[in-house]
């Protein structure tokens, strides 16, 4: 059955995020998947293999085989052998291959995932990815530098999609951001795996309430526990959660309303410049993906790539 590598030139390229859009977008069309990494830091352990072996268990797919760390001939022909295993169950491998765009002797298809940066060249990407590519994926691609980069790749006679940044990408959930920062809920948490967007700062502002936090879907609010005022201004729909900082305890009636309007109250100790400082390497955090991504990226891929010629990679 088919085999479809992913390659990208450098790490954080996408390749997992990329597998895993293909993975969802391959079941959709009726056709049964699987997934194996090559390449692993830490074989018995890895993060990725654990995400896509989740995505594939919700699908009904087959169970991720533990990844290898092929360094010369004789490990590559047991990811070889890996592979060839998984073809006899089902439609299509995807196989994220290594970070160098040099792809793995392992034959099928080749995909390439580059990382947008204006110091390195998409040109060399496609050319160290070899005669078996059969589609280019320019990824987190700054909005202002989309159409230099498509006028760059303009030439291709393969599938090409310059996918812009995307905050649906940048994503974690309430229940991450409570895990990161080590909060506690002060109610039950409700609407946990609601994914947050974005984050404001419920400061000494000048704005009315409504015009300062109504702006932007799926806020996330950090304030000062003291500052129910704050809190209330930005009680809006656009607020899936507040965190509270600093030592003392929510007032009963914001409690009241948080409950009543059933958005989460996070409670922090620290300080709200410390508490926002923190969320540095939220995004780096292995529990940072989701399915809710991979379905996003699916929908990327769609918009910018094509549905044909998603359908082309994935056959």
């Amino acid at each position: 059955m088919a085999v479809l590598q992913i390659v990208g030139n450098q790490s954080g390229a996408g390749k997992t995020s990329l597998a895993a859009a293909l993975l969802v977008a391959a079941n959709a069309a009726g056709k049964k998947a699987a997934y194996y990494k090559a390449f692993s830091d830490a074989p018995g352990l890895d993060a990725d293999a654990a995400f896509i072996g989740l995505l594939l268990q919700s699908h009904g797919g087959p169970s991720v085989p533990t990844p290898g760390k092929p360094i010369d001939a004789h490990d590559l022909a047991n990811t070889q052998a890996a592979i060839a295993s998984l073809q006899s169950e089902v439609d299509l491998v995807i196989v994220e291959g290594p970070d160098a765009a040099t792809p793995l002797d392992i034959g099928g298809k080749v995909v390439l995932v580059h990382r947008y940066s204006q110091q390195a060249f998409i040109s060399d990407s496609v050319s160290q990815a070899g005669p078996l590519l059969a589609g280019i994926i320019v990824n987190a691609t700054p909005i202002h530098r989309r159409n230099e980069a498509a006028r760059d790749l303009a030439g291709q006679a393969l599938p090409v999609a310059v996918i812009p940044e995307s905050r649906g990408m940048l994503t974690v959930t309430i229940e991450q951001l409570a895990n990161h920062l080590g909060g506690q809920w002060v109610l039950d948490p409700v609407h946990a795996d609601v994914p947050v967007e974005r984050f404001m700062i419920g400061g000494n502002i000048m704005d009315e309430g409504p015009t300062y936090f109504d702006r932007y879907p799926n806020q996330a609010v950090i304030t000062r526990v003291e500052r129910p005022d704050i809190q209330m201004a930005s009680m809006c729909d656009k607020t899936c959660c507040i965190v509270l900082t600093g030592p003392g305890e929510p007032t009963e009636y914001i409690k009241a309303e948080a409950l009543k309007r059933e958005v989460p109250l996070i409670q922090v100790r620290t300080n709200t410049m410390d508490t926002a400082e923190s969320l540095a390497g939220l995004l780096d955090r292995t529990d940072a993906r989701t399915i809710t991504k991979a379905n996003h990226f699916t929908g990327l891929l769609d918009q910018y790539l094509g549905a044909d010629a998603l359908q082309q990679l994935i056959s």
